[in-house]
């Protein structure tokens, strides 16, 4: 990270709900941290599961295209009844 050479990025939040406020305060103090430490580790912790979730999607769309192309099956129940039937 930059700090001294204009890489840190300031935002000013506005209109936010004093409840929110007070919230992130208490939460804030809870962990131990400045209330900007906070609200960037909440900030982070956001963007990084909006990936997680978006990796799982696609992950998720990448083995139902995997599932789709695997060659039908046929019923087993058949198979395994005369298995069963086998044992006894």
């Amino acid at each position: 990270m930059c700090y001294h050479n204009g890489c840190m990025i300031n935002m000013t939040v506005k209109g936010l709900p004093q409840l929110v406020y007070r919230r992130l305060k208490q939460s804030a103090r809870l962990e131990g941290r400045s209330l900007n430490a906070q609200v960037i580790q909440i900030l982070r912790e956001h963007v990084a599961d909006e990936q997680r979730i978006r990796s799982m999607r696609e992950s998720q769309e990448e083995l139902e295209r995997f599932v789709a192309a695997l060659p039908p099956m046929s019923d087993s129940t058949p198979l395994i009844r005369e298995d069963r039937n086998r044992e006894n």
